[in-house]
């Protein structure tokens, strides 16, 4: 059965969103932990910066619905990687996320980030490494039945 444009439009948006999430618990994470490695600043959140952080995660997350749901290939990664890291510095220095805290902060949220997009890309080229001998065993299982 083909998808209408809104199921279609709907499934993007939930891939977006799910991903939206998991970078928003990330980003959260590292805010707040600051706050436990420098006690004097305030490791609290306050709405205003929420919605920053949930906005640039959303980004992130559209991102990688439209590059990465159909048709992964390595440029398409290393596209969004670039999008995500950008989208996270350009963020972070706009509206001064860290502005508080000693400015090397910033660079070790970065490394962390990048980091994750590293490992995020790995298990993405892993996967479409064994997806590919997935499909040869069974192009070659096809052609040796077809052979007899």
């Amino acid at each position: 059965m083909e998808q209408t444009n809104w199921q279609k439009f709907y499934l993007f948006m939930y891939e977006a969103k799910s991903a939206a999430g998991i970078y928003f618990v990330a980003f959260v994470f590292f805010y707040l932990f600051y706050g436990i490695l420098e006690p004097n600043q305030a490791s609290s959140l306050d709405f205003w910066t929420a919605i920053q952080i949930f906005a640039a995660c959303l980004l992130i997350g559209l991102g990688q619905s439209f590059l990465l749901t159909n048709n992964v290939t390595n440029s398409r990664i290393t596209i969004w990687g670039c999008w995500s890291l950008s989208v996270t510095i350009l963020f972070s220095e706009l509206f001064q996320w860290f502005q508080s805290y000693p400015y090397w902060y910033r660079y070790v949220f970065y490394a962390a980030i990048a980091l994750s997009l590293f490992f995020y890309w790995l298990a993405l080229v892993w996967d479409l490494q064994r997806e590919t001998k997935t499909l040869n065993r069974a192009l070659e299982d096809y052609q040796q039945k077809n052979k007899k």
